[in-house]
């Protein structure tokens, strides 16, 4: 349970937090019209759409942070700013080291975030990983659960 709390601490608390102490400031810069560049970016998980066991409560942190992305990107949007969420397979990165691949280079997830920024995304699911649960969530949300809880492989 140590773990579960330090993950929605981080994922889900510290999300809110930093609304709270930078959503006003972002807001202020919005207000300078049709030239504003602002943008508030959350690095979220392909977890937060379905479950991953071996990860379950990384999963569940991550889903709660897409739910108040969610809330953050309503808010945001009358004051002009655009709320963009990235949901990454495993990056490469000591966290992951563990996970087999394929795993997403950190310099592909900056990447994705400059073409979202320009496209206008609102919703970048970089990596094989992220694009195969994606294809396989929209195609039957609870065969996906039901896989992975039999322990479906990561991609």
């Amino acid at each position: 349970t140590d773990a579960a709390r330090d993950e929605m601490e981080v994922n889900y608390f510290g999300l809110l937090r930093l609304s709270q102490a930078f959503g006003g400031a972002l807001k202020a810069r919005a207000a300078d019209g049709p030239t504003s560049a602002t943008a508030w970016v959350n690095l979220l998980s392909i977890y937060a759409l379905s479950n991953f066991p071996p990860h379950g409560t990384f999963s569940a942190s991550k889903a709660a942070a897409l739910s108040l992305s969610q809330c953050l990107r309503a808010e945001m949007r009358q004051a002009g700013i655009r709320v963009i969420n990235l949901f990454p397979g495993p990056i490469d990165d000591e966290w992951n080291q563990t996970m087999p691949p394929p795993k997403l280079a950190p310099a592909a997830v900056a990447s994705a975030i400059v073409k979202a920024l320009r496209e206008g995304v609102e919703d970048v699911y970089p990596g094989e990983v992220a694009q195969e649960w994606l294809e396989r969530w929209r195609e039957n949300p609870k065969v996906l659960e039901r896989e992975l809880a039999l322990g479906g492989a990561q991609s």
